[in-house]
């Protein structure tokens, strides 16, 4: 089997990551085809079971990248022309329309309802969608759901144990003795107009560092020069083994949030942007969601002075897991079906 992926943010790297080695470890061919944004060269170099080729780089402007878009979707027409797969698989599924002029099944993995321009773009020429089962849209006849979060591709226990070592990489730190604050770029389509901590970025920076050690991980990797000393130094492989220790996180980034509540770690979402994931993750407690900074800074403060013992998040997480599928194992066994289906 000839398996070709398409990914153009570090996560979709993650969610295809433990697939792609089961894949490979059968004897199929499998290559990924990726964009040079943030950390996904650093990750891919780590990752060195998954062949893979970066083919454009995202530019300044991502908010509307038609140049790149339109260089990407020729690029990825001709290697795809090239590597003749069998199926091509996605997260988000921008470039859907190559496989829909190659006659070859294309599925697309999204858990964003608000990526309407994807959707429009993309959907049409999906052979089948997948979300997951608290995804809110209706996204017609191909859609397909499944218990799960995309988070649970890599962070279920069945594909990850966090590594003690990221504790010494850190500086020595001991476990749930530091924070992590994880800041995004808010420069894409879907992010125009929107702010997560906005003008209180120093606040919350300032009243969590007076109490413990705190890490920055900045998105696109712009950081004041004042709070360079707290970045985030150590290789992005090990982003999860630093959140897996973490007294809690505070982000303006869903995934990072979401991936904070299937290790069990307290999170808190600051963004005006909310997903199904994260009305459902918290509903189960996991995840404190506030659309604007000054009601998250008042629960960050909650969190620095009375923060329920490990052991109760870790009884939230294992209730969730319950309840949730080993999503990698779900995707190899759904490709498997539907060529089973088409030969």
């Amino acid at each position: 089997m000839r398996i070709l992926l398409e990914v153009h943010h570090p996560a979709h790297i993650h969610f295809f990551k433990n697939a792609v080695r089961i894949w490979r470890d059968r004897g199929d061919d499998v290559l990924m085809l990726g964009r040079d944004r943030d950390v996904m060269a650093k990750l891919l170099q780590a990752y060195d079971w998954i062949p893979h080729k970066l083919l454009t780089s995202a530019g300044r402007n991502n908010r509307i990248p038609m140049v790149e878009l339109l260089q990407r979707q020729a690029k990825v027409g001709f290697e795809a022309s090239k590597f003749r797969p069998d199926i091509m698989l996605s997260v988000m599924g921008s470039y859907a329309q190559t496989a829909w002029l190659l006659r070859v099944p294309n599925i697309i993995f999204t858990d964003s309802e608000l990526q309407s321009f994807n959707h429009k773009i993309a959907h049409p020429f999906a052979t089948r969608i997948y979300t997951p089962e608290c995804f809110w849209k209706d996204l017609g006849t191909k859609q397909r759901k499944y218990r799960g979060y995309h988070e649970l591709a890599f962070l279920h226990p069945n594909r990850f144990t966090p590594r003690q070592e990221v504790l010494q990489m850190l500086g020595g730190v001991k476990e749930h003795e530091y924070v992590i604050i994880r800041v995004s770029e808010f420069n894409t389509l879907h992010d125009i107009g929107k702010a997560g901590f906005g003008d209180s970025f120093d606040r919350f920076v300032e009243e969590t560092n007076q109490r413990y050690r705190v890490f920055l991980v900045p998105e696109g990797g712009k950081l004041p020069a004042k709070w360079e000393h707290l970045r985030f130094q150590i290789a992005p492989d090990y982003f999860h083994d630093a959140l897996a220790f973490a007294r809690f996180v505070v982000t303006e980034g869903a995934s990072t949030a979401s991936e904070c509540a299937c290790l069990g770690v307290p999170s808190i979402y600051v963004n005006p942007t909310v997903h199904g994931y994260c009305e459902d993750l918290e509903r189960r407690g996991l995840m404190f969601v506030y659309k604007q900074p000054g009601p998250a800074l008042h629960k960050m403060r909650e969190l620095l002075d009375h923060l329920a013992p490990r052991e109760h998040w870790q009884q939230l997480r294992e209730q969730m897991l319950s309840e949730h599928i080993d999503v990698t194992g779900f995707v190899v066994n759904e490709v498997d079906e539907l060529l089973r289906r088409r030969s």
